[in-house]
């Protein structure tokens, strides 16, 4: 497959990721005035909805940044696996560089595939708690139901920000400086279309995020 063809692959997984972020987001934030609404008696389907968004927030983070060695992912890993080993334009090599940077590698490129393969284990490293939990969570509970499974908590919606935030910026440096393609806007349009839902629903003063 193409590297533009499984960034687009990704580019899907990461509006997911988007959705589940902002839906497990908005119910944490409007909880308390759900309970206190005339909406409360839906607790229990806004809880499920809650636990199933957390559940995919794992299954998909772990799609976004897994590695294999039998199959060819359409993950982070995946894409960096198929680059080709060409030098860079000055224009990737100060794109790349911005990236790197941004994600603590301050090292110089000269080609993008060991450039970002080192940028991206660096970042894995520095968030591996937060990833090792993560692929717990989504072999023990999200795939499986494993009788000894153990796990309190899954990381903070700041931390999965931080995962987000690099997904995201991956894609768009691929996409514009690698297969020269115009950047795509992606709205958060589940989100904001359940913030909708829960204010027609008479919660008028609903929140979709912290600032407001």
């Amino acid at each position: 497959m193409k590297i533009e063809d499984k960034n687009i692959e990704l580019l899907k997984l990461i509006t997911q990721l988007r959705d589940h972020i902002d839906v497990y987001r908005i119910i944490g934030l409007n909880a308390r005035t759900i309970r206190n609404s005339k909406i409360g008696i839906s607790d229990p389907l806004l809880g499920h909805l809650q636990k199933s968004a957390q559940e995919l927030l794992a299954i998909y983070i772990c799609k976004i940044f897994e590695s294999s060695s039998r199959n060819d992912l359409n993950s982070i890993p995946g894409i960096i696996k198929s680059l080709p080993s060409t030098p860079l334009s000055n224009q990737q090599r100060q794109e790349i560089t911005a990236f790197g940077k941004k994600y603590g590698n301050t090292s110089n490129p000269t080609e993008a595939k060991p450039y970002l393969h080192n940028t991206f284990e660096l970042f894995c490293r520095v968030r591996s708690n937060s990833l090792d939990r993560l692929k717990e969570f989504r072999d023990k509970i999200g795939a499986h139901s494993d009788s000894e499974a153990n796990i309190q908590s899954l990381p903070s919606l700041a931390e999965f920000e931080i995962l987000y935030d690099f997904a995201s910026d991956f894609h768009e440096l691929v996409r514009s400086s690698i297969d020269n393609l115009y950047p795509v806007i992606r709205p958060n349009s589940v989100g904001h279309g359940f913030v909708w839902l829960l204010q027609s629903l008479g919660l008028q003063e609903a929140k979709f995020d912290f600032n407001e």
